[in-house]
This record gives C-alpha cells, sequence and structure tokens, in this order.
C-alpha cells in the first residue's frame, strides 16, 4: 500500500490530484462513447436537413399536432424497377424521382417514387386514362396514400375533392398528364395546385403535357414541375422531370378552405311563424305546408318556409347567394339546413353534403342571386338523383326551385326554373306555397329539358353591341361548336391539317358571319384556324374566343393590304412545315362546302407543280348565268378573297415584294412578275365563298358594284360531286381544252350588248345538235382583249373587263351549256388549227 502511495506522489503529485484526473478520464470515456461513437453508427445518424418535428398538420376537419420524431435513414430498394433509372446518385436523405407525361395516347405517363415504379400501364391493375394520374404519398412515411386518375377533360369535381378534403398538410403529390387534362379543369383546381406549389398550371392549354412533384401548402413556384406546349402538333412531347428530392420541398404553411354553413338539430334558427306558411287552406295529414322563393334581385332575399317557420331567410341559418337547402326527416321536422355559395367556392361541401344525406329525407332547395359559377357538374348529378329534371340547364342567374327525396324514382312534381335571358340582369323570381307529401313519389316521365344555355355567349352580347340576330333571345344561348367530318372516306385528307388564316377587318358582325360560316364546315378542326386582328382593336378578340379559334394581334397598320401582309407572314412563320395556307379576307361568307372542295382538290393540288393555288371565288358566278357546280378551271390570275395558296408560291413572288404585287387590293390586280408562264390556280365555275356587297363610299364604285352587287351564285351544296378532277392538271387539261374546243359549235358573230343576250340563248336551246360553243375574238397580240369586251354582257359575265381568263381563253358554263371564247392569238386556238 505504501508502495503504490509513493508512486501516485511520484506521478501525480498526491492523492487528491490522483482522484481528480481519474474522474476527468472516466467522464471523456463516458463522452466518447455516448456522443461520438454512436454519432459514427450509420443506423443512427439523421439525414442532413431533414427536420426533427412536423409542422402542425391542418385539414378540413381536424387539427392535428404530431409528436417530435427522429427521421430515420429513408429506406429504398437497393436496384430501382425497371424504367427508374435516373442519372444522379442519391443521397441519403434524398428521395430519387422519375416522371414522364403521355406522348399523345400512344405512349402512356410513368411515375417512380423511391426506385419504386408507381404508375406504367404493365403494372398490375394500372389507373391510367386521360387527364391527370395521380399519386399522394404520407410526408413522413413515404407510404403511397391513393394512385388514381382524373378525367378532367370531362371536369374536375373529384379531383378537387381529393385535393381539397382526402388529402392532409404536407402530403407529396405527384401527377403525369395524358392525352388531354385541361378542358375541364376550372379556376378551383388550378388554384388548389398553386397551395401544393405549382406556378405553371394555369399557363397549361389544351393538349399540353404537365408533370410536378409538389406538397400541400407548399409555396407557389417551390414545386418540381415541367410543362412541354403543345405548339403546331396534334399533341404535346413528353413532359419529364427526374433527380433527388428532399422533403419538404420547402416551407409548407397550413392550408385552409372556406366552410360552408350547416346547422343541424338544436342548431337551426327559427324565423317568422305564418300559418300553413301562407297556404289559403290547410295542407291534409300526411303533408306539410311549404313556401319557397329565390329573390329577385341580390338586394332582396331567398326563403324557405316549413310547417309554419321560415327556418330560410336574410339573417337565419346563413341564407344567402348561392343555394340553400332544408333538410326535412319523414316526421315533417327540420333536421339540417344549408348554405353553399356556389358563385364564389367551389361545390365540394355541397357534394358533401348531398352524399351523406339518409334515405327518404326530403330536400327543399332554392337559388339566390347566382349559383351556377362553380356548380360542378358531379353536384348537378346529384339534385338529378334526388329527382331534379331542370338542373342541368341551370346558369347564370337563373331561379331553380326544388322539393326532392333521396331515394325517389323517377322525378319530382315539385321543381320550377327561370331563365335570366340574354339581356343583363336577374330571372323572374320563383314564387310558390305547395303542400309537399311526407313521403314524395316520383312521376316517371321526365319534363321535356329546357333549351341549353350558352353563358360565354351571353357575357358577349351583354357587352358588345351591332351582332344581329346573333345575339338575339332565339340565338344567344346556341352551342358554338365544330362539326365532326361526316365523309369518313377523307379522314386522312391533308387538308384537315392546313393552317386557316382570317384576315379581320373593320367590320365585326362581318367577322362574326364568316367564323359562323368557318366553324360549320365539316371536319374543321379550331386548333388550325388563325383569325389576324390589328393590335388597335380589342372586341374582335373576344369574338373570336367565343368560337375557340386562335386570335392572333399584327402591329398597328394604316391599311388593311398592311394588316394583309403581316397576316400572311405571321401565318406561314407559325406553320413552317405546312407547305400552303387557307386564306379567308374580311366581309365573306363561306359555302358549306367550302373545305370539302379543296379536299377532293387536294391530290391534284399537291401533285401538279404548275397549280399556284386554290381559288373558290368566281367573279363571272352570276346568278344569270347559272354555271355548273361540278365544274372546276384552270385560270391564269388570283382573285383572291378565299383561297388556298402554297408557300413555294409565296416565297417567290410574295414574301418579299408584297409591296410591289399586293399593296391593292385583289380586285385591283395583283401582278406576279415573278411567276413562270406556265403557273395557273384553279377555280370552280360557280363560287364556294360569298363576299357581301360593297357600299358606295369606294373608288371605282361602278366597277366593284358590277363585280359583288350584281345577285351571285352560290354553292349551297355540303357535298356537291366534281365531275372534271382528272382533267386539271397541265398536260391533260390543255388537250381537254384543245379538243373541246375543236368539236365546239362556232358562233359565227356576236353584236355588242349592254345585257344578257336572250334571243342568242333561246336560238341556242331550239337547236338539238350541240350543248358546246365557242366564239373566236380577234387579237392584235396575245394580250388583246379589246374585241372580247363588248360580248362579255351578252353572256351576262364580267362587263368591265373579261376576268377568268385561261391562255387567252375564258370559259365558263350557263344553264348546261359549255362556251368558250377564244382568243385568235390564244395558243390553244392555234393547237386546235393544227389538229384540224
Amino acid at each position: 500500500m505504501r508502495k503504490v502511495k509513493r508512486i501516485i506522489h511520484k506521478q501525480f503529485g498526491g492523492v487528491g490530484n490522483f482522484f481528480i484526473i481519474l474522474i476527468l478520464v472516466a467522464s471523456i470515456v463516458i463522452f466518447i462513447n455516448s456522443y461520438v461513437l454512436t454519432k459514427r453508427d450509420p443506423s443512427n445518424e439523421a439525414p442532413t436537413g431533414s427536420i426533427s418535428k412536423l409542422e402542425t398538420v391542418h385539414n378540413q376537419n381536424q387539427t392535428v399536432k404530431q409528436n417530435s420524431i427522429d427521421r430515420q435513414r429513408i429506406q429504398r430498394p437497393s436496384i430501382p424497377d425497371a424504367g427508374c433509372e435516373i442519372d444522379e446518385k442519391c443521397a441519403d436523405d434524398a428521395i430519387p424521382y422519375k416522371i414522364v407525361s403521355g406522348d399523345g395516347i400512344e405512349k402512356y405517363p410513368i411515375i417512380c417514387f423511391n426506385n419504386k415504379l408507381l404508375v406504367h400501364k404493365n403494372l398490375k391493375d394500372a389507373k391510367i386514362g386521360r387527364g391527370i394520374n395521380l399519386v399522394a404519398l404520407d410526408s413522413v412515411t413515404y407510404d403511397v396514400k391513393l394512385t388514381e386518375t382524373y378525367d378532367t377533360y370531362i371536369e374536375e369535381t373529384f379531383l378537387l375533392r381529393t385535393l381539397k378534403v382526402t388529402l392532409n398538410d404536407a402530403d407529396i403529390i405527384i401527377l403525369a398528364s395524358f392525352d388531354e387534362m385541361t378542358y375541364g379543369l376550372k379556376e378551383a383546381s388550378l388554384s388548389i395546385l398553386e397551395k401544393y406549389g405549382s406556378q405553371l398550371i394555369k399557363i397549361i392549354k389544351f393538349r399540353d403535357s404537365f408533370v410536378m412533384i409538389g406538397q400541400k401548402g407548399l409555396a407557389r413556384g417551390k414545386a418540381v414541375e415541367m410543362h412541354q406546349p403543345k405548339g403546331n402538333r396534334d399533341f404535346a412531347p413528353a413532359a419529364h422531370i427526374s433527380g433527388c428530392a428532399k422533403f419538404p420541398l420547402g416551407q409548407l404553411s397550413p392550408v385552409v378552405f372556406p366552410t360552408s354553413e350547416v346547422n343541424k338539430e338544436g342548431k337551426i334558427a327559427i324565423g317568422t311563424s305564418i300559418k300553413n306558411c301562407g297556404l289559403l287552406e290547410t295542407c291534409k295529414e300526411n303533408e306539410f305546408a311549404v313556401h319557397i322563393y329565390t329573390g329577385k334581385d341580390k338586394n332582396d332575399e331567398p326563403k324557405i318556409c316549413v310547417d309554419g317557420k321560415y327556418v330560410m331567410a336574410k339573417g337565419i341559418n346563413d341564407a344567402g347567394r348561392g343555394i340553400n337547402i332544408v333538410v326535412v326527416s319523414n316526421g315533417k321536422e327540420v333536421i339540417r339546413t344549408g348554405h353553399f355559395d356556389t358563385w364564389q367556392e367551389d361545390s365540394t361541401n355541397l357534394e358533401i353534403f348531398l352524399e351523406n344525406l339518409e334515405e327518404n329525407v326530403i330536400l327543399i332547395a332554392v337559388t339566390f342571386d347566382e349559383a351556377s359559377t362553380k356548380l360542378s357538374q358531379h353536384s348537378k348529378n346529384l339534385f338529378f338523383d334526388l329527382g331534379s329534371a331542370t338542373i342541368q340547364n341551370m346558369n347564370y342567374r337563373d331561379s331553380w326551385a326544388f322539393v326532392g327525396r333521396k331515394g325517389i324514382e323517377g322525378f319530382s312534381p315539385y321543381e320550377e326554373i327561370s331563365h335570366a335571358g340574354s339581356a343583363p340582369g336577374y330571372a323572374s323570381p320563383i314564387d310558390k306555397r305547395l303542400c309537399v307529401p311526407q313521403t314524395l313519389k316520383g312521376i316517371k316521365i321526365r319534363p321535356d329539358p329546357l333549351p341549353f344555355r350558352n353563358d360565354k355567349r351571353r357575357d358577349f352580347c351583354s357587352r358588345y353591341d351591332g351582332y344581329g340576330d346573333f345575339c338575339s333571345d332565339t340565338n344567344v344561348d346556341k352551342n358554338l361548336a365544330p362539326i365532326g367530318l361526316l365523309n369518313k372516306t377523307l379522314e386522312d385528307n391533308p387538308i384537315y391539317s392546313i393552317p386557316i388564316l382570317v384576315i379581320a377587318g373593320i367590320s365585326y358582325n362581318s367577322l362574326r358571319m364568316c367564323l359562323e360560316t368557318l366553324l360549320m364546315q365539316p371536319g374543321i378542326r379550331v386548333e388550325n384556324v388563325i383569325v389576324a386582328v390589328d393590335e388597335k382593336f380589342s372586341e374582335p378578340l373576344a369574338l373570336i374566343d367565343l368560337f375557340g379559334f386562335r386570335g392572333e394581334k399584327t402591329s398597328s397598320s394604316s391599311t388593311y393590304m398592311e394588316h394583309y401582309e403581316k397576316s400572311l407572314n405571321k401565318a406561314l412563320e407559325l406553320y413552317p412545315t405546312k407547305d400552303s395556307v387557307i386564306v379567308i379576307e374580311e366581309d365573306l361568307i363561306l359555302s358549306p362546302d367550302f373545305l370539302y372542295t379543296l379536299a377532293l382538290l387536294s391530290e391534284t393540288f399537291q401533285k401538279d407543280e404548275t397549280i399556284a393555288g386554290i381559288q373558290l371565288w368566281n367573279p363571272n358566278s352570276y346568278d344569270a348565268v347559272n354555271g355548273s357546280i361540278d365544274l372546276i378551271y384552270r385560270v391564269d390570275n388570283l382573285f383572291g378573297l378565299g383561297y388556298q395558296l402554297k408557300r413555294t408560291f409565296y416565297d417567290k413572288n410574295m414574301k418579299v415584294s408584297f409591296k410591289e404585287c399586293c399593296s391593292k387590293r385583289v380586285w385591283d390586280k395583283w401582278k406576279f412578275s415573278q411567276t413562270l408562264p406556265s403557273s395557273s390556280f384553279l377555280m370552280p365555275d360557280i363560287s364556294r365563298i360569298f363576299r357581301r356587297p360593297i357600299d358606295g363610299n369606294r373608288m371605282n364604285t361602278k366597277y366593284l358594284e358590277a363585280l359583288f352587287n350584281r345577285k351571285r351564285q352560290t354553292s349551297l351544296n355540303p357535298f356537291p360531286p366534281l365531275s372534271n378532277i382528272n382533267t386539271l392538271r397541265k398536260e391533260s387539261y390543255d388537250t381537254f381544252l384543245t379538243k373541246s374546243i375543236s368539236s365546239a359549235t362556232l358562233l359565227k358573230s356576236l353584236e355588242p350588248c349592254d345585257t344578257l343576250n336572250l334571243n342568242m340563248y333561246n336560238l341556242i336551246r331550239n337547236q338539238n345538235s350541240s350543248a358546246t360553243f365557242k366564239y373566236i375574238y380577234q387579237q392584235e397580240s396575245t394580250d388583246d382583249v379589246a374585241s372580247l369586251m363588248p360580248v362579255l354582257p351578252c353572256f351576262g359575265l364580267f362587263p368591265q373587263e373579261p376576268l377568268g381568263l385561261y391562255l387567252g381563253v375564258l370559259r365558263f358554263s350557263a344553264n348546261k351549256y359549255q362556251f368558250y371564247l377564244v382568243g385568235s392569238k390564244s395558243p390553244l386556238y392555234k393547237s386546235t388549227l393544227n389538229s384540224t
């Protein structure tokens, strides 16, 4: 012992020092063991950037504060599922993901999360479909809470329900579009997706592609997302994101949605009492009195009286704008009231209210002010199940009153709707007092549905004047929708994918009529239609949007032709891969076979390089001439108005020299200096467009009135046959004309005329030897038409100058006879002499 003490004194300076050092060493060992070695154990290491406490979680029905937890290392399969491979290697605290939207309708979306394939067409019980394909995950465990497809092309109801009610704050959503996702999405869903972090969702357009990872309560712009626009394609290319994500993706905030006022037994306020709800006679023992009133405008009030007591009125049970509901049991007791502002808020709460009704209860509903704006189709379907026959027809500021029953068979006999009409204002109020049976029975025959109501058109007509019968009560609710292709043999015809340019002028009502007849073309695709508008004017853009066409602004122009040049150039720039464009000028009305005729001629147009365009207006198509609907001609000049033009012709003759060739209106003669002598245009014998008459406030009024204001003939047949398509190519056409002119009966002499020569037609009609006639007019040169001018009125043709010449020959049909007015210097006439 003494030996030990000596050693301690020698080494540590005394026993006290020894114990102090011993305690210090012990403390260091404990510290190293407790705080250093355990921290080096990977199984206990907390991920960098993880949170030790979860934020308070809110949803519509509860507030839950979760206990503090320590996150463990994220567990994931060491090898990704097939198709989930990514280039990045994720850290232990990050989640690998890969999301690919659909591409068209053939390539399906893919969703991978944490190396697991969650959405793929080959997975068992795969849920993939048009619209939004969504996976939701718990933000703590990363367990999949749901995998669902929402057809948001049809409507948003069930997506909205999921985002608002089903998912909790901080829950993760992954979504990928397929086919078309935007058509049925309304402001409600778009705004909620912004509460999941999206900043792109409101710019997604028809058939664009979109993918996203977000969290409920995430600030706008913090989601991981990608948008691929459709552009000129039928469908957008696939949107694709992949990488490593750390959660939360950003700061999370509680998401709170407005609640609707629902009162149950014990909390239902009672207003004024009135015997029998104002009915003069007492209801039967198994009935109860009801008074329903929708109010005449926003300054009035809705009312519902049940069994002598008002339970819905101003200041009673939150009655107000939207839909007001009272639920009555079989024993006539009011067991629930509800008010749902479907003008301002979406229908989710209303849907839940209706879905949870007890069997056989009676529901009484009245609208007030405006109830249709955010009323979902699903809500309408639920009212339909309760016996409503007219809820589907309720629109902006309509009044609607209804008594139905949960479990009813057929339709309620107690329902009324009042429409607001086209003028701004409110519908006539509904004010009814009735006795309702405690056991409400339905009627089997559904009442005739009321006409569809077009709110968008009504809104337009309430803001703009001067559109005539388009905004009349008879027409204001008619739907503006394209017509599908009726002739299935033309499904692959290229004409239905060619861009259509409408060059708007200053007459908006004329533009409206033109767009109406364009929308009525069978097979029209609204996405191919561009309506060019001078930037000075905004009203036409609202009109264009009404039809679903694409409005494009051009920079301010001082003349229509300056605007014309900019519009044509812009259209061809927007569709750089298209080899032609269809041009429609101002003040035109299209015949029902406008596109159909172009479709029939498309093969000839494409394969014959000498055809520069197809024009569907014929300056000689007068009613007095009475031409043939089945004939198409070749002509040397472009008369414009409505036509299809090859890009190659535009590039050579118009693109860089528009001001030289085409600075004036087309009736002032466009001249193309670089046009090859063999280049020509196709033109029908009877016009496929009608140009509205010219007013007198123009230069050269006499010329224009003769051209446009005489009674004209325009095709009204939607599917006319074309009899001479096979002869329209250059070589075939010239050969055909040579033979026809050679064999035609010669009209030896014609006296100059001021009007149609009926005597000549009578002579022709009385002879039975020929149906084809020719007249040879003398020329000093190939351009000389002096001797032709005096005889033009004899046939009822445009009298001011010969229009429609082809190599010196004016061809037309009149009263089933064929005529050729042939110049003596025409190469075709020389060919007939040689052949003779």
